[in-house]
């Protein structure tokens, strides 16, 4: 049983490690998130027609090569998210809000390459 748990944590470490430890982490789980909502959003009963598929795709590429790079400001990024989680849990978001989405989406790429604000 011991080795079995240590097994685990040696598991857990090494990919903590490789994530690049706390501040890696908050990089990895809103990627994972973002990936998420374009998933969803992206469905065919949930994107609205006057979006195209390659919009949203182009949109959310740039958000994760910005996580990528740590050029996103978290906060925001996470803030965007919750609206837009809450905002369309239940319902299917129209066009011009998909387009405010992806502009406040994309507002939240910071231009400078250092560290978060």
């Amino acid at each position: 049983m011991l080795i079995i748990i240590a097994g685990g944590l040696l598991v857990v470490g090494v990919i903590y490690r490789q994530v690049g430890g706390p501040e890696g982490a908050r990089y990895w789980m809103a990627k994972h998130a973002l990936g998420n909502i374009e998933k969803r959003l992206n469905s065919a009963e949930r994107r609205p027609d006057g979006i195209p598929e390659k919009r949203i795709v182009t949109s959310f590429q740039r958000i994760r090569e910005a996580i990528d790079n740590r050029q996103i400001n978290l906060i925001s990024l996470y803030t965007v998210m919750k609206d837009y989680q809450t905002a369309f849990n239940m319902k299917k978001p129209s066009t011009p809000e998909v387009q405010e989405f992806l502009r406040k989406l994309e507002g939240t790429i910071r231009e400078d390459t250092g560290a978060e604000k």
